[in-house]
């Protein structure tokens, strides 16, 4: 037939192009013209410009800060205490009442504190007449003393015992000189081992000990009746009362505390990580969230020698005690008050500074995306550690350079970029 002719006479290729289905080629076709489409896209996609954010690189004053808070307490304190088991019987102040130096805040039942006292003062005087009597003894003088009454009661003996003998005195007279002497003989003996022992000095010396032991006993009466009467040794704020008037209170509880509120300090537990970075004499900024607004200033006085291992909701913590004492006037700030702590453990004058988050890791090397006429340059710099935001630039950034910030990892050198200002933080 005529259309085997002609197909006949077309080359190998066309035959098999006309075998084909219809449906097929159309599916061939459009499937051409998107591949050629998306091509296109891609290339256009490949030169458009990509959104980023950037930041300036600006001279400015750098601090970096640890953070921590606390209560302020007073520097100067004064507690007072219970000397003896006793009954609060007068209590003239409550909490937050000032007072001055001097002041009768209240006092215990002195009257068995009174008869301890004047027991110590008896006590003390009868030791010391003791003291006195044994001061008076020489013992070398007694056993010259007991020698001569010995020799003379040898002498009296020989004496009764030649003229018993004679017949001129009797038996009983006779008894009466041998007892005698047996007694001075006695006397002689003891006051020889005194002498050689010196047991008069050692007697003097036990003596002595109890006189001062005495003395001793009698103090702490005496300042156990003193401490029954709160008396306010400096101006203040009474910062706590533990008992009420007319209870019985035992000994050695604390009953209330004055505070000085003119020189207040405030102990904060820092992190050990931050800690290493403390040094005494640090400066301190200080707020309160009672007085907002208004700012304080202080230093470090002191930085615990241990750190502690607390225990929180949070789970185990190990902080450092770091003590803060308040400089200049206190204004308004109070005893309790809750204080907010900024540390500054370093601060660098109009130095070249770059977002934290600008800065990448390449290869080892920090490495900034610097935008110039809409377009990336892939730089290498140098920083050291700045504060929360900021980097310090060392080298390879100056001050007006725009960076990318938090720049996307398949961004390249060399691409086109369409420009956002980021904001300060």
């Amino acid at each position: 037939m005529e259309g085997e002719i002609v197909t006949a006479g077309q080359p190998w290729i066309k035959r098999k192009v006309a075998k084909i289905p219809k449906w097929l080629k159309w599916l061939l076709a459009v499937l051409l013209i998107l591949a050629i489409a998306g091509g296109v896209l891609a290339v256009r996609a490949k030169n458009s410009p990509v959104p980023v954010k950037v930041s300036k690189v600006t001279l400015q004053d750098i601090q970096r800060n640890v953070f921590a808070s606390g209560r302020l307490e007073a520097v100067n304190e004064q507690p007072f205490f219970t000397p003896v088991d006793s009954t609060l019987m007068e209590l003239n102040v409550k909490v937050g009442d000032r007072v001055k130096k001097g002041d009768i805040l209240g006092r215990l039942d002195t009257l068995e504190l009174a008869r301890l006292y004047k027991n110590g003062v008896a006590a003390l005087s009868g030791k010391e007449a003791e003291l006195a009597n044994a001061q008076a003894v020489n013992d070398q003088l007694g056993l010259k003393v007991a020698e001569t009454e010995y020799s003379k009661a040898q002498n009296h003996y020989t004496r009764i015992e030649t003229l018993y003998q004679a017949g001129a005195v009797n038996a009983e007279e006779l008894e009466s000189a041998r007892l005698d002497l047996v007694r001075a003989e006695s006397s002689y003996q003891q006051a020889d081992v005194k002498a050689s022992q010196n047991a008069s000095g050692k007697q003097i010396s036990s003596l002595r000990d109890q006189v001062e032991l005495a003395r001793q006993e009698l103090a702490q009466a005496r300042e156990r009746l003193d401490m029954a009467t709160f008396t306010a040794e400096i101006d203040g704020v009474v910062i706590s009362v533990s008992a009420k008037q007319g209870n019985r209170v035992q000994e050695g509880s604390e009953l209330l505390v004055i505070g000085d509120d003119r020189v207040l300090e405030v102990t904060a537990d820092v992190s050990e990580i931050d800690a290493g970075n403390l040094k005494v004499g640090q400066p301190v900024s200080i707020s309160s969230i009672a007085l907002p607004g208004k700012k304080f200033t202080g230093e470090i006085e002191r930085i615990g020698g241990a750190a502690v291992i607390q225990e929180s909701n949070n789970g185990q913590t190990i902080n450092v005690p770091v003590t803060i004492k308040i400089k200049g006037n206190n204004g308004d700030l109070r005893i309790g008050y809750s204080v907010d702590l900024a540390i500054r453990t370093m601060e660098e004058k109009r130095v070249a500074a770059v977002p934290f988050d600008a800065v990448i890791d390449r290869n080892g090397k920090k490495t900034v995306y610097v935008v110039k006429n809409s377009v990336v340059e892939a730089r290498t710099i140098k920083t050291k550690r700045g504060n929360e935001l900021y980097d310090i630039v060392v080298s390879g950034l100056k001050s007006g350079e725009e960076v990318v910030v938090n720049p996307s990892p398949g961004l390249k050198n060399g691409q086109k970029v369409i420009v956002t200002r980021g904001e300060a933080k």
